[in-house]
Order: structure tokens, then sequence, then C-alpha cells
């Protein structure tokens, strides 16, 4: 289940699981409903990346707080990949 103000991106827009009222179940809403997130390049001015990995590489993404920047971190865990010693 996701988590209160939890962010994903997809179909080229970025979505926000929130609770209304702090009741269950939440739902997913719009996170900018006003701005254009249709493509582009560039340094990033305004568009929201989502990070995902797939086994054995993990992904933990820190949102930037004022002016500091978004940190991501990647790494890889080769005990989740499956035993190949049969």
């Amino acid at each position: 289940m996701p988590s209160q103000n939890q962010e994903e991106f997809e179909y080229s827009r970025v979505y926000r699981y929130i609770k209304p009222g702090n009741t269950d179940p939440g739902t997913w809403r719009l996170a900018y409903p006003s701005q254009n997130f249709s493509g582009g390049g560039g340094t990033g001015g305004g568009v929201a990346y989502d990070f995902d990995g797939v086994k054995p590489i993990n992904v933990d993404t820190t949102p930037g707080v004022g002016s500091n920047p978004t940190i991501v971190k990647t790494s890889m865990d080769i005990q989740q990949l499956d035993d190949r010693t049969t």
C-alpha cells in the first residue's frame, strides 16, 4: 500500500497518494495539475522524474528541501538474484 504523499510518474503525469481527512482508503490525485510534463529534456526545469530499479538494482530517492536538490542513490544487491547453483 502506498504511503501518504507518495508520488509516482505514470502516463506522462505525476500523481500523489493522499488520504482526505486521514481516512482509508486513500486515492491518487494529480500532484501538479497546472504543469505540462510532456517530455523534453534539458535540465529538468519543472519536470518531475521517477527513478525505479529492478532486482538486483535498488533506487532510493530523497526529495530536495528548499534549494537542496533531490538525492537519488542507486545500488546493486547481488543477494537478490536467484540461486544458480542447482
